[in-house]
């Protein structure tokens, strides 16, 4: 007589087999000892699944994590996010030093004030126009620079995905 399959004997052993596999199974069980033996070892098996309990997330999982999940503190502005503002301001104030500067350097020769001039301002002069001229180009330079480096190199190659393996 043919054995039957596994999947005829879990159909057996879950209730669900029809009338033709239970008589067949009936009569292996009484001629076989050998299907007698395994049709045990599969009830065991069988069993022992049954009683293991099987977890499952309750259907409010995702509103009871969400709940529980502390939310991110906002962010405070940090001075770089500022950044704009304060190269705004400091342009400002080296265009309006610059301008008087220039008004009061440029202004004894074509204006109708005359600016009484003090003989020991050379040195100033001298600095005034030469060495500070070119410091505050220079600094100008750096800001730039540096502002550049931030607001668009940076973004630039964080958005870059390069791999080089």
């Amino acid at each position: 007589m043919k054995m039957l399959t596994d999947e005829q004997i879990f159909d057996i052993l879950d209730g669900c087999a029809s009338k033709e596999i239970l008589s067949q199974h009936q009569n292996l069980l009484t001629e076989s000892a050998e299907y007698k033996a395994y049709f045990d070892e599969l009830e065991a098996v069988h069993f022992d699944l049954a009683d293991l309990n099987i977890e499952k997330p309750s259907a409010e999982f995702t509103e009871n994590l969400l709940a529980n999940i502390a939310y991110a503190p906002v962010k405070k502005k940090s001075w770089s996010s500022q950044l704009t503002w304060i190269f705004l301001a400091l342009m400002s104030v080296f265009f309006v030093v610059t301008i008087g500067l220039a008004v009061f350097y440029f202004s004894n020769s074509t204006s109708a004030i005359a600016i009484p001039r003090v003989n020991n301002l050379e040195v100033i002069n001298d600095f005034s126009t030469d060495l500070l001229v070119k410091v505050i180009l220079l600094i100008n330079l750096i800001v730039i620079l540096a502002i550049f480096d931030k607001k668009v190199l940076k973004p630039y190659f964080m958005n870059r995905k390069v791999r080089l393996s």
